[in-house]
């Protein structure tokens, strides 16, 4: 089993970033919703983060107040990728999944 995972490593969980996302939707036509249970949620969509509106939250507390996390934080606990493509087909992906499709690009 060792030797298995030797020869067929699994990609790196820790390479998804915003920008290999952003780069992804970019190219894709999809819009991508990181989910993050107990953080929150960031959608990309053409390669561009959606902001939240000023009613829900200024935009300058976002990674300096307390309940809005900076994006990098919410999609380092991101457990969960929900990509909705050109034909509003909708499909959840792990992180390993979206790891597996960041290093198809």
């Amino acid at each position: 089993m060792l030797a298995a995972a030797r020869h067929n490593p699994s990609p790196n969980l820790s390479e998804i970033t915003l920008e290999k996302l952003q780069q992804f939707t970019g190219r894709s036509n999809t819009l991508i919703t990181i989910d993050a249970p107990l953080f929150g949620s960031v959608m990309i969509f053409n390669g561009r983060v959606l902001h939240k509106g000023a009613s829900y939250v200024e935009p300058e507390k976002i990674g300096n107040s307390i309940g809005f996390p900076a994006y990098g934080q919410i999609l380092a606990e991101a457990s969960r990728f929900w990509i909705v493509d050109e034909n509003g087909i909708r499909r959840r992906k792990c992180r390993e999944d979206m790891a597996k499709l960041l290093e198809e690009l």
